[in-house]
């Protein structure tokens, strides 16, 4: 069992289709595989072997894909790494996984090499397009002849070591199987339906968990063509889909929230479209509602987490969707809603969601605490809030770690961020809980706007539509929210500015 099968099973099926388009170029499965085979023989001369763990720091494009199947074609684990990352958080990803090895892209040269005094067990720098001065360069690793086959792994093998994005505290590392891996591709493709006449677009960041498995394997498992792109530029993403006539195209609510604002948006012809899929967070409905009537195709919303590998529910392909919810459990896994004290709560109401299935990681690495904690029984405890209709639909409320509780209530932030999305005049919006005297806590809005607003026409707009104790007391414009690479509002920074704003 390897991960890496799924690649060398569609090349020999489909040896010339195109598996995989970046800036123009092409390479066919065949193509593919081959360089891949060289790439590992490559990473086992240069010292890598079964059980190491590598590290890649890279954009979207070919040497991403390359690597990454290299990596685990030797027995590796693969550790991802934002490209975004300054020294300090290179240097704690790499020491906290104990990776032996970091691919890097020539861009992050000088955030790699001012970092590596404090590598403690990196010992093999390998950059392409470098300045020569690393132990092996990208070019040394396809000199070499190909590997005859990947090596063999166990379902319990760790594939990767993916980190928490940490926007509820210090990034821990998921360690994710084989198993894992290979169960949730199957499982996606099922649920997506994904063929071999798909093109998907692959612009979420490979870093991150539901990029990899939903815009990259599933593809290559069916033998479609994945489409590369290292920067989401709103505009041609739109042109892109009627060029390329994209039949899928994963992405986050921020990108969609992005489209319907675009000036470019009736332009082009999506007819060609037969998914687009949200994940990474939740989507307000008001976007969900302009995409289906500006574009003409319903989102396919799904919900999951790192810890699951990729995904715990989606909504169906085919019927009707119901809108806010994030669909049901897929199939194979279960799900359930509980109260602080591990009993199922009643059909209706609010707690916390967790899981079992195929899909649920090890653990964290080296964090045994952290993984009792997380996984209990069986179960793996998300933190997320939620509850489930009559039937299964599953609609997340908020994390838990974001419930604010003001005044004995308890308000969720998603809730009110709803009704700030439906103004015409929002972009986007986040909302926390600021410390109060009074209240235990107040509700703080922060949010970006397309044309100048104020405070007491927000307040007035909010108490219409929602009771009294969710309306925010406090409104804060700014020009852009924090986000992290794939698009996720951090509230994190913003607790920050909040905090400092009381102490001072």
């Amino acid at each position: 069992m390897n991960v890496v099968n799924m690649l060398v099973d569609t090349a020999d099926r489909l040896p010339e289709k195109t598996a995989i388009v970046y800036k123009s170029e092409k390479w066919s499965y065949r193509q593919l595989k081959e360089l891949v085979f060289k790439a590992a023989n490559g990473l086992r001369t240069s010292g890598i072997k079964e059980n190491m763990h590598v590290g890649l720091m890279m954009t979207n494009r070919l040497e991403y894909v390359v690597s990454y199947f290299a990596a685990l074609a030797v027995g590796a684990a693969v550790v991802p790494i934002n490209p975004q990352f300054k020294e300090k958080e290179l240097t704690y990803v790499l020491n906290d996984s104990d990776a032996s090895a970091l691919i890097y892209e020539h861009y992050f040269a000088e955030t790699v090499l001012n970092a590596k005094d404090g590598f403690k067990s990196v010992n093999n720098l390998i950059s392409f397009y470098g300045k020569g001065n690393d132990k092996c360069e990208w070019s040394k690793l396809l000199d070499c002849e190909p590997i005859n086959q990947p090596s063999e792994r166990h379902e319990n093998d760790t594939a990767q070591i993916i980190y928490t994005s940490g926007t509820t505290g210090h990034p821990k590392g998921a360690m994710i199987t084989h198993d894992n891996v290979l169960w949730m591709t199957n499982t996606v493709t099922e649920v997506q339906e994904t063929s071999e006449t798909d093109k998907i677009v692959v612009v979420l960041p490979l870093f991150h968990a539901y990029a990899k498995v939903a815009c990259l394997l599933c593809g290559i498992y069916k033998g479609a063509t994945a489409y590369l792109e290292d920067r989401f530029i709103p505009d041609l993403m739109l042109e892109m889909i009627d060029r390329e006539k994209i039949t899928v195209f994963p992405g986050v609510p921020t990108m969609f929230t992005m489209f319907v604002h675009s000036p470019k948006l009736k332009d082009y012809d999506y007819s060609s479209l037969r998914i687009f899929g949200s994940g990474g967070a939740s989507i307000p409905v008001e976007i969900i509602d302009r995409i289906k009537k500006e574009i003409g195709v319903a989102m396919l919303e799904g919900y999951g987490q790192t810890e699951s590998t990729v995904m715990i529910t989606c909504q169906p392909l085919h019927g009707e969707k119901l809108v806010g919810s994030v669909g049901i459990p897929v199939p194979g896994l279960d799900l359930r809603i509980v109260t602080a004290d591990d009993k199922d709560v009643p059909q209706g109401e609010v707690g916390e969601i967790i899981f079992r299935g195929r899909n649920a990681m090890k653990g964290y690495y080296n964090r045994p605490e952290a993984t009792k904690e997380t996984i209990r029984d069986g179960w793996v405890y998300t933190g997320d809030l939620g509850y489930q209709d009559e039937d299964g639909n599953l609609f997340i409320v908020d994390r838990k770690k974001d419930m604010i509780i003001r005044g004995g209530y308890n308000v969720y932030p998603r809730e009110i961020e709803e009704v700030l999305y439906a103004h015409p005049d929002i972009i986007e919006c986040a909302v926390i809980g600021e410390a109060n005297e009074v209240f235990g806590e107040e509700i703080v809005a922060y949010v970006v706007t397309k044309n100048e607003l104020l405070e007491e026409e927000l307040s007035s707009y909010c108490k219409k539509n929602m009771a009294n104790y969710k309306v925010p007391r406090i409104f804060r414009f700014i020009e852009e929210l924090p986000k992290t690479a794939t698009g996720k509002i951090l509230k994190t920074p913003l607790r920050k500015n909040q905090e400092s704003r009381n102490t001072k």
